[in-house]
């Protein structure tokens, strides 16, 4: 499982890097940070009480979003045999590669672990998509 959570995590790293810093660059030119650079605030205070908490939105939101990708892949993964080698643990695609040999007589063996996939992301897609909505300035109105 550590091995799988890893995999999925590393690949996130530059998209997370990326959004942050382009969140961050975009608050630097904010007037509240000109402001304090102008009243003689050292950069590292603006930097760590002004701009960082204001650039984590988009950051929490996509992380949101990617944890429904990281359900999926994590999924696919396993259903390769590449998630955990103990078969005590459960894991759906295990189930749904454990399923396809029945699926001739018993196909809900494969719909209930597949259901449970789909619902899982589009529970946590749904829950960024509102966050989304929550955090961002533009649309509060």
């Amino acid at each position: 499982l550590t091995t799988v959570m890893i995999a999925v995590g590393v690949v996130q790293i530059p998209i997370f890097a990326r959004l942050l810093r382009g969140s961050m660059r975009v608050q630097g030119g904010a007037d509240y940070g000109l402001a304090a650079k102008a009243v003689g605030i050292r950069r590292k205070r603006i930097v760590f009480t002004q701009i960082l908490p204001n650039s984590l939105s988009p950051v929490i939101v996509q992380a949101t979003l990617s944890l429904a990708t990281a359900i999926i892949e994590a999924a696919a993964l396993s259903y390769l045999g590449l998630g955990n080698p103990d078969p005590a643990v459960p894991e759906w695609g295990v189930m749904l590669s454990q399923a396809q040999r029945y699926f001739d007589t018993e196909p809900m063996m494969a719909a209930y672990p597949a259901i449970g996939i789909i619902i899982t992301a589009l529970g946590f897609t749904l829950l960024g998509e509102s966050m989304r909505e929550a955090l961002d300035p533009k649309l509060r109105g």
